[in-house]
């Protein structure tokens, strides 16, 4: 049975500075037991935000309304970067078929989270978002790390408190 993740309680708050911190607290948890809140395994986590980082520099081939564009301009950009992200957003069907991770290891979502943080470390090109238009690399940051926060709150490392 599918959990309705924007109804989840006992997530982590989590705030993320930089990738290096993204990367530490993917590892903490990697390396230990954790009890997971959502839908995914630790390692699908790990490969969806790979993922999506990938897709910020190499795009993401979907269509989007344009008035879904001008919505989420307006009403979710600021937020969405400001944080925190919300739980519960389902992905458009072309999004969702190139972001939604399969059946990975959680060593294996690890590697592909460090090789999208190191590609992102000498990447300066960004492609346009498909919803928020165009991003600078600042924006772009902390869409990510908004991100990862979001998905990283699912996992309770064992022996830590949850705060959500």
């Amino acid at each position: 049975m599918s959990v309705k993740t924007n109804l989840v309680r006992g997530r982590r708050r989590l705030r993320f500075d930089s990738y290096g911190d993204v990367l530490f607290d993917a590892e903490l948890i990697v390396a230990g037991e954790s009890l997971l809140l959502g839908n995914w395994s630790l390692g699908q986590i790990l490969h969806h935000l790979a993922l999506s980082m990938h897709a910020s520099i190499d795009g993401l081939a979907v269509d989007v309304a344009w008035w879904r564009q001008m919505l989420a301009r307006a009403r979710y950009r600021q937020p969405m970067l400001a944080g925190p992200m919300p739980a519960g957003l389902k992905l458009p069907g072309d999004a969702a078929e190139l972001l939604l991770p399969g059946p990975i290891s959680a060593e294996g979502g690890l590697a592909e989270l460090r090789a999208a943080v190191e590609r992102l470390s000498f990447e300066t090109e960004r492609a346009r978002h498909p919803l928020f238009g165009e991003m600078s690399l600042d924006e772009w940051d902390s869409f990510h790390l908004r991100h990862a926060e979001l998905h990283l709150s699912f996992a309770l490392p064992v022996g830590v408190p949850a705060l959500v």
